[in-house]
């Protein structure tokens, strides 16, 4: 025990000695007789110019503290780059015995720091330290084996470093210039710091507001943004580890080459939590609120490193698109809905890396409209994989409102076309390309695609056409984009095709198969074009192509093939049963009551062929049958021009749908020609008008046909008479030929008579000759007979 006591005596008195030469430095040795020492020190190792023009305070026990005022700092000949004009630093000494750091302040005041670099990139603060090659070269390689050997095995371990308690750290005034030859910029900061309790492994208070100036080299197009920092950040130095909560940043940025000045932004936090080893970052909590815009996010970033994949949740709050654009000083684009764009929000989960990023769901509404997608996007190449499902869309909404025409009738859009169908032939690329600005489609837009789409729509309205669903699927690659199927149905039919787009060449080209199933024509065209012609259930099948990039050029260079027929439809504001009777009655020189006819035709069928060329349309085969007319026609309909010039031929057979016109059995026999000619605009029921001149010739041949009917009637009544006088000629020619064939019978059978009498004496004396002869006969044989028996006795 007797060796502790002395020892703890050595130490006692070892700490006396120490206290009596801290007390004899403190009362008798002044700082400020080193100034020139100091001064000296630092410009021949460091070639740094100091400035002690202040006081130097200083203080050993029990905080080692030190004290500097107006101070001033340069390197070589170069102004000072820094200066401020008090500093101050307290640190405890007796918790460095425990290998704890525990400083009491850091306190700086007005510091100023003037930063330059030059065009070369060398910077004013860069000091031309001497040279240590030597130093070096006299390291045997040994040695400095041994020593990189040491290094790797001392950076394997973790670095244990000392606890550390600082009290307070205020950076007061600091003003900072940094002039960069290089980049031609000039920025000026402003910036207060401060720090309290802090201690490793806790949470401790930070705050710090700044004010920053960024402009070129001679002030000009400045950028203005003021900022402040509130968070609670805590270090945990064995686990490498670092946390930061209750996260405030406000900021307001103001500048004129901002399309909103000033813009004011507002950061939170609740947590961000940095893992070094794993290189994982997790924010919680995050809301950004700017320009009446908030967003809500939850972020996580894995190996951040290394092999950076993230996800992340963004709900976005409903905002007014109108209000940001107008803040942000962006066109708004012409919209004939004055409400429309000004509601919106949506919620987006992300999840990716570097080569691809996933967004699965994505929710958004606006205005009326709610859209849900999926969406994978692969980076390197650049390609898409996007899902869409929405409903309640009125296009219309966001299109500008149609231009109605001029007074002496020429739309505005003719004379865009013929503007655009001009310019169609500069050929010169530089023309062409400023021509673009104006066209339908973005070709270059187009051809960056390279991807795959697919929609489903419900309740679509676009160019007034209502949709109550639509589906589509279309793959886009080197500027070639293809629908394949497109489906839709609307008014209470059904519309399928394929369709495709390529702007690989200078001008796109359209083609498109469609195909109609039972869709009412009449609200189609009254919504689509405002045009009320034609009603029905409309069935259609055909092939079309078009090339432009312009409304007016695609309908002009419009090519292909339809067949259409419309069922159980009328020809809407058009009567061409009055029409007929109207040319009729005018012929006929006679009135014809209106009041008795409906407005407009009924039909069962209408069926026609349509051939289109370069925009106009020609249907030769066009047939319309009801139970009151039969229609045939051929004409042209143009779509550049929206016009049409036709022809009707009606012809009558009684009409039940229209009883005030009656009609005998030669009318019937005829088909009345009927003209329809002028714009899609014009008034209908002045569209139609009876050929006149038809219908004089027609009448014409029709008296040309009665006078022929007449001829020849009265040639079959002649030739009746001459029929009967033949037949009395005849018939007289019979009776004497019947009483010469009497007479000639009664003579003939007087005759016959006679002769039979003849006859009967001729062979009466016939029988009595032959009687005779027979009886001689036999005599002259009796005496032959006995001439022989004489002969025969006298041989004998």
């Amino acid at each position: 025990m007797v060796w502790i006591k002395r020892l703890l005596l050595l130490v006692a008195g070892l700490l006396a000695v120490v206290a009596l030469l801290l007390a004899y430095v403190m009362l008798f040795v002044n700082p400020n007789d080193f100034k020139d020492e100091l001064k000296s020190v630092a410009l021949e190792k460091a070639n740094v110019n100091l400035r002690l023009d202040g006081d130097i305070s200083w203080s050993f026990f029990p905080w080692l503290g030190l004290g500097l005022e107006d101070i001033g700092v340069s390197v070589g000949s170069d102004p000072e780059i820094l200066q401020f004009d008090r500093a101050e630093f307290g640190l405890a000494i007796l918790p460095l015995l425990e290998q704890k750091i525990q400083v009491d302040k850091v306190n700086l005041v007005n510091l100023k720091a003037s930063l330059n670099k030059n065009a070369q990139g060398q910077g004013n603060w860069q000091l031309d330290l001497p040279d240590n090659s030597s130093v070096a070269s006299s390291v045997s390689p040994s040695t400095s084996a041994s020593a990189d050997s040491n290094a790797a095995n001392n950076s394997a371990e973790k670095i244990k470093l000392p606890d550390i308690q600082l009290d307070e750290l205020r950076i007061e005034n600091a003003q900072v210039q940094y002039r960069d030859e290089q980049t031609k910029q000039l920025i000026n900061a402003t910036l207060n710091v401060r720090l309290n309790d802090v201690q490793w492994d806790k949470a401790w208070p930070m705050a710090m507001d700044i004010a920053v100036t960024q402009s070129d080299l001679q002030g000009k197009s400045p950028v203005k943004a003021k900022a402040t920092l509130n968070a609670n950040l805590a270090v945990f130095p064995e686990r490498e580890f670092l946390s930061l909560d209750s996260l405030v940043l406000s900021a307001d940025i103001e500048s004129d080459l901002l399309p909103a000045s000033p813009i004011s932004a507002k950061l939170s936090a609740a947590n961000v939590d940095v893992d070094l080893p794993q290189e994982n970052v997790l924010a919680e909590g995050l809301s950004l609120s700017v320009l009446g815009v908030n967003v809500d996010a939850k972020v996580q970033a894995y190996q951040v490193l290394s092999d950076p994949q993230f996800s992340a949740v963004l709900t976005i709050g409903e905002f007014n698109p109108r209000y940001l654009m107008t803040r942000l000083k962006l066109p708004l684009p012409d919209m004939s809905d004055e409400t429309a764009l000004t509601k919106a929000r949506a919620n987006i989960t992300l999840e990716g890396s570097l080569d691809s990023i996933t967004a699965q769901p994505i929710s958004i509404v606006m205005d009326d409209t709610s859209i849900e997608a999926n969406a994978v996007v692969d980076l390197s190449p650049l390609r898409w994989d996007v899902s869409v499902a929405g409903k309640n869309l009125d296009l219309d909404r966001y299109l500008p409102t149609p231009v109605e025409n001029s007074e002496d009738g020429a739309d505005l859009e003719d004379v865009i076309s013929g503007t655009v169908s001009t310019s169609n032939e500069i050929k010169d690329s530089s023309s062409q390309n400023d021509l673009d600005a104006g066209t339908l489609i973005p070709i270059d837009l187009i051809r960056s695609l390279n991807g795959h789409v697919g929609v489903v729509f419900e309740n679509l309205t676009m160019k007034k056409l209502k949709i109550d669903k639509i589906e589509l699927d279309s793959t886009q690659a080197n500027g070639l984009v293809k629908v394949s199927p497109l489906r839709a149905s609307l008014y209470k039919g059904t519309v399928s095709s394929k369709a495709s787009l390529d702007v690989r060449g200078i001008t796109p080209v359209f083609n498109v198969s469609p195909a109609i199933d039972g869709v009412q024509i009449q609200p189609l065209l009254i919504d689509f074009m405002d045009m009320d012609k034609v009603a029905g259930a409309t069935f259609l099948n055909g092939e079309l192509s078009a090339k432009g990039n312009s409304i007016d050029t695609l309908m002009s260079s419009l090519q292909g093939d339809l067949l259409v027929e419309i069922k159980n439809g009328a020809l809407v504001g058009t009567n061409l049963t009055k029409t007929v009777c109207e040319g009729i009655a005018a012929v006929n020189k006679d009135k014809l009551n209106d009041e008795q006819f409906g407005p407009d035709t009924p039909f069962e069928t209408m069926r026609f062929p349509a051939y289109i060329i370069n925009g106009q349309v020609s249907t030769p085969g066009l047939e319309i049958s009801s139970a009151g007319i039969q229609v045939t026609g051929d004409g042209v309909v143009s779509l550049p021009g929206s016009s049409l010039d036709y022809q009707a031929n009606v012809a009558l057979s009684g009409s039940s749908l229209d009883k005030a016109c009656r009609v005998n059995e030669k009318i019937v026999q005829l088909a009345f020609p009927i003209v329809c000619k002028g714009k899609f605009s014009d008034d209908p029921a002045g569209l139609c008008r009876p050929d006149i001149k038809g219908f004089g010739a027609l009448f014409s041949d029709l008296a040309k046909a009665e006078l022929n009917r007449k001829l020849q009637k009265e040639k079959v009544r002649l030739k009746e008479k001459e029929a009967e006088l033949k037949a009395k000629v005849d018939a007289e020619k019979a009776r004497l030929k019947a009483e010469v064939d009497a007479k000639r019978d009664a003579e003939k059978a007087r005759l016959k008579e006679k002769e039979a009498e003849a006859k009967a004496k001729i062979d009466a004396e016939k029988a009595r000759l032959k009687a005779e002869l027979e009886e001689k006969r036999k005599a002259e044989e009796e005496r032959a007979k006995e001439k022989l028996k004489e002969k025969l006795k006298n041989l004998f």
